[in-house]
């Protein structure tokens, strides 16, 4: 066998490589219809096309016009895969489309002087149109996530997408005896098919660095939020806190808070059940945050206790909001009636410690409760 279809060989097994481990990922996070799985599959699809260049088939064969469907295959399914990767699920329909135009033009082909070149060159535009959109997505929807990376990305997919496109315009140039495809002699097919194996190998980072970023992602705010009610934990909005404080501090606007505690949560356990009780925390922490503001942030702060942190506002019209809370709360309750007490403070000038500013909102508490709950009790500023 010549140097050239051991080297297509070789490729083709690295790609088949990528395609185990990815199928692997897949199935270890349950996710083979997500993004993991598209990721399998491309790999899979394109290492297949290219084994159908190995063996010497006829230019016009069956096995070889497969393997051209097949690679083009391979960059509709991971132009689907990064589309899932920022959220969009794309329809089908198109991308079948635009694959039955590619078999379409494969099937004219036979018909044409030029049918090689013609071929190739749908291999080369059908990839690169798919490159090129997922270049697309990149720019618009991976920038605010990947500030760095998705630039980058998208500059190594546009370089790709061109150079194929470039090959594509040559294919249809060339005379219709001549054979220019990854497997013909000359045309620097070798160099290209070098250029494919460390390409390859570029993608699959690229594919391990979006994949491994979602993960960090998604344990990150794992780690910041409350597993029973979806509010933020104590320590994710304890983060929040001190970087307001600290803008405070600077100069920035102020900010309120308000600490929330369910009224009677532990008859509500003992006469209903721990189960009812979850209940009734995730109904007060839904409440919670209907109620209020697009940048206010709730945080559960130990049991019964919630904390709601409320940016660039004054006392006055955080006890309005407490208000409306404490009435969206009693007017919701999971099958039982359920009120809290409510305790508001804000930052002043002479709060140079965050706890003082949450001392208030505690001591307000404390003094709503003792008053017979059910009520919103404010705590000036000294």
């Amino acid at each position: 066998m010549s140097p050239q279809p051991l080297l297509i060989a070789l490729v083709s097994v690295q790609f088949f490589v990528h395609a185990l481990v990815w199928a692997m990922t897949a199935r270890m996070t349950r996710r083979p219809r997500g993004v993991e799985g598209h990721f399998a599959l491309f790999w899979f699809l394109l290492a297949a096309g290219l084994a159908l260049f190995v063996p010497p088939w006829d230019s016009g064969s069956a096995p070889r016009n497969l393997a051209d469907l097949l690679i083009v295959a391979a960059s509709m399914m991971e132009h689907r895969g990064l589309a899932l990767h920022w959220g969009r699920r794309l329809p089908l329909r198109n991308d079948a489309l635009a694959l039955g135009a590619a078999a379409a033009v494969v099937a004219a082909s036979f018909l044409l002087d030029n049918g090689h070149g013609v071929r190739v060159a749908v291999v080369c535009v059908g990839c690169a149109g798919f490159m090129l959109a997922s270049v697309h997505l990149m720019w618009r929807l991976g920038r605010a996530a990947t500030p760095i990376f998705a630039p980058v990305a998208a500059a190594g997919y546009s370089l790709l997408a061109t150079a194929l496109l470039v090959r594509g315009v040559q294919a249809l140039l060339i005379g219709s005896t001549t054979k220019i495809s990854i497997d013909a002699p000359g045309h620097a097919n070798i160099p290209f098919a070098i250029a494919v194996l460390f390409i390859g190998g570029l993608m699959n980072l690229v594919h391990i660095r979006l994949v491994v970023g979602r993960v960090l992602h998604r344990l990150g705010q794992q780690a910041k939020t409350d597993e029973l009610t979806g509010a933020l934990n104590r320590r994710g909005l304890l983060l929040q806190l001190e970087n307001e404080h600290a803008d405070a501090l600077q100069g920035k606007a102020g900010y309120a808070l308000m600490m929330v505690d369910v009224d009677h949560f532990k008859a509500v356990n003992d006469q209903y059940g721990h189960a009812q009780g979850d209940r009734v925390l995730q109904a007060v922490s839904a409440s919670l945050r209907a109620a209020l503001r697009g940048d206010d942030l709730v945080g559960r702060w130990g049991g019964e206790e919630f904390c709601v942190l409320l940016p660039r506002t004054r006392l006055h019209d955080a006890a309005q909001l407490a208000e409306r809370v404490a009435s969206r709360v009693a007017a919701s309750g999971p099958g039982i009636r359920v009120t809290v007490s409510i305790g508001v403070s804000e930052y002043g000038p002479a709060d140079r410690d965050l706890q003082a500013v949450i001392r208030r909102a505690d001591g307000a508490l404390y003094e709503a409760k003792e008053a017979g709950r059910n009520r919103v009790v404010t705590a000036a500023a000294g």
